[in-house]
Formats: C-alpha cells, structure tokens, sequence
C-alpha cells in the first residue's frame, strides 16, 4: 500500500474537528491514523489504483434518514466497499422507524462539519446510529474516509464497536 499513513496526533490538520474530538474522547490518537491523499483518487476504484489498497480493506460510510410520523432518525452505515446497503427491514428495525431513505447532504455536511465523498463514522453527531455490517469486523482494520477529502483514516476494527450508538448487523451489506 502506497498511503503514509501517520498517528492522528501527528496529522491532527487533515481531520475537521469533530473527528479529531472523537478520536481524542476514544483514547485512539496513537491507534487511528491518518493519511493525505490527492481527492480525485478518493473513491474506491482509484484508491485502489492509485495507491494500491486493497478492495477488502476499504469501507463506505452512508448516512441515512429514518422516519415514524414526525420523528426523523439519522444513522450512519459502514459496510465493505463494493457491497450495496440493505436498507429495507435490516436499517428499520434497529431504527424503529418505517420509512428510510438517503439524508439530505446538505444537512449531513452541516451537522457533521465533514466534506462529502468523505464521511467517516468517526466523529457523528453522537445522537445517530452508527450500523456496521458484520463483514466489515472481519478484517484486523478499515480505511474509510477522513472527514475530508483530502485524507483517509485507518481504523482498528476494534475501536468502531467503542463508537457511540454502535450496532453490528449481519446482512446489513448485500452484493
């Protein structure tokens, strides 16, 4: 793998704020790292191209809007790259909300402090939903977006279950 990935203490300026917070408040600033990349190599096909990561290794952080009646939920879906989310009964159950559907970006990017193609689970309003597909604990780390598009982050898989609000769901990802 090509990224130069270095402790978030050291690459504190690639993170907004909220990340960087959260990091701090999961005592992970020397276990999470951070590395710069050139945002036109963002997603998961030129990642992979331009800096070798391998496929299995990247994730996607979707955010989400629940509804029952009046009352809006918000959640954010962390499954493998490549895979697409299941958002019917397997997102509305945990939620306990009956309709679903993609939040609107401006309110995510607002309420987030987060630039889009960039989204991280890292960093969340701590009143969402934070759902990981099961896979997605299979491998020993992640690297998922940074908060900006600028940087990526590679995460133990074991600090996203220390996340707020974390659920792991099996079949929360399908091809």
């Amino acid at each position: 793998m090509n990224l130069d990935f270095k402790q978030a203490s050291e690459g504190k300026e690639l993170l907004p704020t909220s990340v960087w917070e959260s990091i701090v408040n999961l005592n992970a600033t020397q276990e999470i790292q951070v590395a710069e990349i050139n945002p036109d190599f963002a997603d998961g096909e030129s990642l992979n191209r331009e800096y070798g990561v391998p496929f299995e290794q990247e994730a996607n952080c979707l955010v989400l809007e629940g509804k029952r009646g009046d009352e809006k939920k918000y959640a954010a879906l962390l499954i493998p790259y490549g895979k697409k989310a299941n958002t019917n009964a397997t997102v509305k159950r945990p939620l306990d909300v009956a309709k679903v559907g993609f939040a609107p970006l401006d309110f995510i990017l607002e309420q987030t402090g987060m630039e889009f193609g960039a989204i991280t689970p890292i960093g969340l309003p701590e009143t969402w939903s934070i759902l990981i597909d099961q896979q997605i604990l299979e491998q020993d780390s992640i690297i998922v977006g940074g908060g900006l598009v600028q940087s990526k982050l590679l995460v133990p898989t074991k600090l996203l279950t220390q996340l707020p609000n974390v659920q792991v769901i099996e079949g929360l990802a399908k091809d």
